[in-house]
């Protein structure tokens, strides 16, 4: 999942999807929690039926580790003309990346809220999901060379109570009478010129972010760093 960035400080990340959820996590000691993710009793061991961490690497800045979590599931199938309930176990994987101030996320959900808990345990320090206000959407609206998707939720209008614009939008101005209801984006996606290229990036409210890549395309952790602290933290 990640490994070693040999032109920056940070890490190659290699991700078959886009979307990434950041979290606030103001811990600064990454050595003492990269220790911590390493240990034989908290790392991955299938064949003891035992969940845990897995593929750990640490850089200057940053550390990125993965969790596999062993999921229970059932079905029904037909035997002998009979439904009958079959138990079978399936592994499922979560991935993070962490700053000082910053945790990445992506993956299944059961394995993140396993990994998550065990790091909170650890740190004594409660992940919660970056919250961006509207306010700060509109903000960075201004920020993009244009708008492709606007997203508003519980809009304070007598017939319409959602609204998706979808196409190229220069200005606000150019949905109006809408841009007036600035208070109810929940989400924007658009075109930002960043220091890792041109890239069409998601950002909702609730901290989720989509960054546009190859299918096959590795990203520089940096850039999570980035859209944090210069798009939405600014």
């Amino acid at each position: 999942m990640a490994s070693q960035n040999q032109h920056t400080s940070g890490l190659i990340i290699s991700s078959k999807s886009n979307s990434f959820q950041l979290f606030e996590f103001a811990y600064q000691d990454i050595k003492n929690l990269f220790k911590f993710v390493s240990l034989r009793e908290n790392q991955c061991a299938l064949d003891e039926n035992q969940p845990g961490f897995f593929n750990e690497t640490i850089a200057d800045n940053a550390m990125a580790v993965s969790f596999k979590e062993i999921v229970a599931h059932e079905i029904d199938a037909l035997e002998d003309g009979k439904v009958q309930t079959q138990k079978f176990l399936m592994v499922e994987e979560g991935h993070f990346i962490i700053f000082k101030d910053l945790l990445v996320a992506f993956g299944k959900t059961s394995a993140l809220k396993s990994g998550l808990m065990l790091i909170f345990k650890f740190s004594k320090i409660e992940p919660h999901p970056v919250f961006v206000t509207p306010e700060k959407i509109f903000k960075i609206s201004d920020q993009m060379a244009f708008i492709k998707t606007m997203d508003f939720d519980r809009m304070e209008h007598p017939t319409i109570k959602k609204l998706r614009f979808d196409g190229k939008i220069e200005t606000l101005a150019d949905i109006s009478p809408f841009h007036n209801y600035t208070s109810n984006i929940k989400s924007i996606k658009g075109v930002l010129n960043t220091p890792f290229g041109i890239r069409t990036i998601k950002i909702s409210s609730n901290g989720k972010i989509q960054i546009s890549k190859k299918k096959e395309e590795d990203l520089d952790s940096d850039i999570f760093l980035y859209i944090f602290k210069t798009i939405i933290k600014q």
